[in-house]
């Protein structure tokens, strides 16, 4: 795909994050296919499942992803290798900034009522999505530079994707995040990931 056509699709990306912002600025309500996802979900659960879903969760937060990260960043460093340090830093503590500027504004209650553990703050964008897109997709891209095979750059975009869908899935099955909050976090974190990639030279 040619600049044109990325820009365009940013940018569309763009718009439907800012539609459902407004739309769920300062409100404590579902949207559009909120509600009837969360009821599914949530007649549904299994302790198993629900175990996973704890996992995948943690694994995305804070106090995982940030001393992980810092070790990365730290390595890279001592290796001099400041291209990806700035880029691992950007995908980090640039995306969780970001995310609370944004959570911040736009006011979003989180689904109390459907809560499976405890969880503090404001709903809108999801943290652990936005931040594990960006994450995850730098990652992704900083491995795939390093590998000829077609086979192996695919495989390594695959499990990428696996991941991010994962950690939106853990979120909405554990009750703390509606839908669109995850939608909202998935594009404005690949948004940023976008932005960083760009502003960022080797």
């Amino acid at each position: 795909m040619n600049k044109q056509g990325k820009d365009f699709i940013l940018g569309l990306m763009l718009i439907i994050f800012l539609i459902l912002g407004f739309m769920v600025n300062g409100s404590s309500e579902g949207i559009l296919f909120d509600v009837d996802i969360m009821k599914y979900i949530h007649n549904n659960t299994n302790p198993r499942i629900l175990s996973f879903m704890k996992f995948i969760s943690f694994i995305g937060s804070v106090n995982f992803l940030l001393p992980v990260t810092a070790m990365g960043i730290s390595y890279t460093l001592i290796k001099k290798k400041y291209y990806i340090s700035k880029l691992l830093l950007l995908s980090t503590l640039g995306s969780y900034l970001l995310n609370y500027l944004l959570k911040q504004f736009f006011q979003r209650t989180r689904p109390l009522e459907f809560f499976l553990v405890n969880q503090g703050g404001l709903s809108f964008p999801s943290g652990h999505s936005m931040v594990t897109m960006t994450l995850y997709s730098t990652i992704a891209f900083l491995l795939a530079k390093k590998v000829d095979d077609d086979r192996k750059k695919k495989l390594i975009h695959i499990i990428s994707f696996v991941m991010i869908c994962l950690m939106g899935i853990s979120r909405i099955y554990l009750g703390v995040h509606w839908p669109t909050d995850v939608i909202g976090g998935y594009l404005i974190g690949y948004i940023f990931y976008c932005i960083s990639i760009k502003l960022i030279k080797e």
